[in-house]
């Protein structure tokens, strides 16, 4: 995903499974995620996030 799209709180999926967003870095195109499952705190570049729109909070037209 491009770091434009993303917001502080939003969940996404990634390598490590869905995740929070705690943090967002534009200049190096970095975000810190807080995994839903175990709550550790790691860095991972924006192109390793898969857009999951389902995940987005307040989006009702995927139900």
């Amino acid at each position: 995903m491009q770091i434009k799209d993303l917001k502080q709180g939003m969940w996404i999926e990634c390598q490590r499974g869905v995740a929070e967003i705690i943090s967002i870095d534009q200049a190096n195109n970095v975000v810190i995620i807080e995994s839903k499952d175990d709550h550790t705190r790691s860095t991972i570049q924006c192109d390793d996030i898969t857009d999951q729109p389902q995940l987005h909070t307040g989006c009702d037209s995927y139900y």
